[in-house]
């Protein structure tokens, strides 16, 4: 069954509605979808992109809705589909079924795909968005790594829509758990999508007989989902690991697992429990995060040590600092959400997933501890150069200041490759092509490239003086509390530094003159 076959069905019926003024979504949501929040926040979007019209088809259920459909009868036997539409949002004219031809790509900023389904037996009778997929909002400081081309086909036209895919729940087959868990295995999955059946299979393998999907999904059921597809995540379950250390929250904060499961491209997933008045129980709540903001402006990196942690002996600055908000989707209210870093209180959070890319043994966080501990250890060449940007650097770790800037990115080889051999440091050198192909055949297919800048030079010009190389395919050992093992490299101004020898704990580094003797670009996705 191909996995976009219900994006790309033929349609039974189509409509066009002219969205300009004086046209009202508020009315249109109301008359055709019972003012359903989701949908409304589809046509909000569409409206930030510049709506001028809806295409509207009614389409036959194939593919994953399908699939769907067989999969419901055993949890509401009464079931059945009402409608199925496919909505497609464009930025230009379209106003009667031939201007479809002439419509470039560039002229649909998204589509959602529409369901009804009825269950009597379960007192339910509801619209829900089986999918969507918008635009990224167009923005130098809204950061969506790996974003992917979603193939929809409108009016018998096939075309595809960049961004990041958002589902909802239907409380039937699938809670919060299962979209937001589908939201980001689509753009990973070697078949492009996963099935709610699949899903719920590998939950059936987790929980046993009388598992209700409809109610969503634990801890353990979401830890088989990714295994059976062969995702490496890390993970926190708070309610489970302050049992041991009450205090958790506050060591491993959700942010760093958010973080660098979005800055690595892969996702991110947070947990977390409700509040308020009107709540009885432990009711939880998921989503899934997917970018972030940057806002070079803020404070709290420079406020955070002079006044509220002075003498903590912190050791570095995450580059998450400079992060305003994380991107996500709720599936309660729609897609592509703007959601304050620390909106969510520490106590509120109950489960974090950072996914990681294939291959990878260990997650963003640790390859920041590590890549620090490394730099730690390089710092004696460091200190007494000519190098002002050395100097620089020397100056930002020496152990009374440690404000030297770390962030850490997944990356394949030769896109690391790439940007030593294209981007010149700010005084226009370029590196020794001769050496860079040398390095290509010394390093693996993956790394784990942590970034070292300074603070000014990261979040005002998002350069680095450098970056410290790591294997990601090493398994860390608690056993050992710094591994050489992970040492691929490191860049600094004007040289590089490989592991010559380690003589008990103590390494001893081989340097190799670099032409990059100043600060470069970090990398982008």
């Amino acid at each position: 069954m191909p996995m976009d076959a219900h994006r790309r069905a033929d349609p039974v019926s189509l409509r066009i509605v002219p969205a300009t003024q004086p046209f009202s979504c508020f009315d249109f949501v109301d008359a055709e979808f019972g003012g359903l929040d989701s949908v409304r926040r589809c046509f909000s979007l569409a409206r930030s992109h510049g709506l001028q019209a809806v295409t509207i088809e009614d389409v036959p259920a194939t593919g994953l809705i399908a699939d769907e459909n067989a999969e419901i009868p055993p949890y509401a036997p009464d079931h059945q589909m009402k409608a199925l539409r496919r909505l497609a949002f464009w930025s230009v004219p379209v106003e009667k079924a031939d201007d479809l031809g002439a419509v470039g790509t560039d002229g649909l900023v998204g589509y959602a795909i529409l369901k009804r389904d009825c269950a009597p037996c379960r007192n339910y009778d509801s619209w829900h968005v089986f999918e969507a997929v918008f635009r990224k909002y167009p923005h130098e400081h809204n950061c969506v790594p790996a974003l992917r081309e979603y193939a929809i086909r409108v009016g018998g036209r096939d075309l595809a829509v960049p961004g990041v895919l958002y589902c909802q729940q239907n409380t039937l087959n699938k809670a919060c758990a299962h979209v937001a868990l589908r939201s980001l295995l689509s753009r990973r999955l070697p078949a492009g999508d996963i099935a709610y059946s699949a899903i719920n299979a590998s939950a059936v393998k987790a929980s046993g007989l009388g598992f209700q999907p409809g109610r969503g999904l634990g801890v353990p059921q979401m830890r088989r989902v990714l295994t059976d597809q062969g995702v490496p995540f890390r993970d926190m379950d708070y309610e489970e690991s302050e049992k041991t250390d009450p205090d958790i929250r506050e060591h491993l904060p959700f942010q760093k697992y958010l973080y660098a499961g979005i800055e690595s491209g892969a996702g991110a997933l947070l947990g977390f429990r409700l509040s308020g008045p009107g709540v009885t129980g432990t009711p939880r709540h998921i989503i899934p995060f997917f970018g972030h903001t940057f806002n070079k402006d803020t404070w709290v990196p420079d406020a955070d040590l002079a006044y509220f942690d002075v003498g903590g002996g912190v050791g570095y600055i995450p580059s998450e600092s400079w992060t305003s908000s994380f991107l996500g989707h709720d599936d309660n209210f729609g897609p592509n959400f703007c959601v304050p870093r620390l909106y969510v209180r520490p106590d509120q959070a109950e489960y974090a997933v950072e996914l990681l890319h294939d291959h990878f043994q260990y997650s963003g966080c640790y390859a920041e501890a590590v890549g620090l501990s490394f730099l730690y250890s390089l710092y004696p060449h460091l200190v007494g150069s000519a190098n002002g940007w050395m100097q620089r650097l020397a100056f930002y770790i020496r152990p009374k200041l440690q404000r030297v800037v770390l962030r850490a990115v997944a990356v394949e080889t030769t896109d690391y490759l790439d940007q030593l051999r294209n981007n010149p440091d700010w005084d226009g050198g370029l590196e020794d092509t001769a050496f860079i192909e040398r390095l290509a055949s010394m390093l693996p297919d993956r790394l784990w490239v942590v970034e070292v800048s300074l603070p000014h030079l990261f979040p005002a010009n998002e350069r680095k003086v450098g970056e410290i190389v790591l294997n990601p395919g090493v398994t860390p050992d608690p056993k050992k509390p710094v591994d050489f093992g992970y040492f691929l490299l490191a860049r600094l101004p004007g040289k590089y530094l490989t592991l010559q020898s380690v003589s008990g704990s103590k390494p001893h580094f081989l340097e190799i003159p670099s032409r990059l003797a100043s600060h470069t670009p970090v990398l982008r996705h």
